[in-house]
């Protein structure tokens, strides 16, 4: 065979290897509370059917195939199966959930729907600042992915804020973004998405004070959009190597990555014994 004819042959397997991937399907969960599946407190007292409920799924399904993206919407529960245009109405959205709820559930649901990327949206109805139900959210699915050799990319969201805005969701995300900081440096696939302030709600995009309408649920799913077609960026782990000499890592209030200009900030409690410079 001559060497011209090796290097064709090679360019053949290299372009049909591409090309199936460019047209690989991505199995995307979204994952959550009433946020995720849509559900408002008007559905309490006159409860829309659940063939049409979408929230930002069928806008970011649209906004999906529209750049040429395939994807599989996966999940237990069905919703929005009669909206025009049609939509994938696969999803893991649960109203009325905390993150407590979903820890102790999520391992069967990826076993269930085996995603490829997950949509986490939760801590709405917690109602409090910790952070450790979405941690034991991230234990199971760290605890799935050991078991199945399943590798999931996961998309935490900075919750949105209720329409009158609420101090508890500040603390939480402002703890929810430490925590994603530390998982991404002990080498966890998980991307921090700014849900909360890049989606820009005003007081108009809400159904009432904890759901978004229509137009709030198109924001985040631009937001979403924007997230699944960020390839992921290992953490430079040099960055969370927090400098143990000045003072002990038990007392660190918060750490500000900034990746793109190689930095760090750490806010800390001063101990007894002080700092050493």
């Amino acid at each position: 065979m001559s060497t011209y004819v090796k290097t064709l042959f090679k360019l053949i397997i290299l372009t049909l290897f591409t090309t199936a991937s460019i047209h690989a399907v991505t199995r995307i969960m979204p994952l959550g509370d009433s946020i995720t599946y849509d559900n408002n407190h008007n559905d309490v007292e006159n409860p829309r059917p659940s063939s049409l409920r979408t929230g930002y799924r069928s806008h970011l399904w649209y906004g999906l195939k529209a750049a040429g993206y395939s994807a599989d919407f996966v999940g237990t529960r069905i919703a929005g199966e009669k909206v025009e245009p049609p939509f994938d109405p696969d999803n893991e959205g649960h109203p009325g959930w905390t993150s407590y709820d979903i820890a102790e559930n999520v391992y069967s649901y990826l076993e269930h729907s085996k995603p490829d990327i997950i949509l986490l949206h939760i801590g709405t109805n917690d109602h409090r600042t910790s952070t450790r139900g979405v941690e034991s959210i991230l234990n199971e699915i760290d605890h799935y992915e050991r078991n199945s050799n399943h590798r999931i990319h996961v998309l935490v969201a900075l919750i949105i804020d209720r329409q009158t805005h609420d101090p508890i969701i500040t603390v939480f995300n402002k703890n929810l973004r430490n925590l994603i900081t530390l998982r991404r440096s002990n080498g966890d696939i998980v991307t921090l998405v700014d849900m909360n302030g890049k989606a820009g709600l005003t007081h108009d995009d809400y159904a009432d004070n904890t759901h978004p309408n229509d137009n709030g649920y198109k924001k985040m799913a631009n937001v979403w959009l924007k997230a699944i077609q960020t390839p992921f960026k290992p953490f430079n782990t040099s960055l969370s190597a927090y400098p143990t000499n000045l003072v002990d890592s038990n007392n660190i209030i918060s750490v500000k990555i900034d990746e793109a200009q190689n930095k760090v900030e750490f806010t800390t409690n001063v101990p007894d014994n002080g700092i050493t410079f």
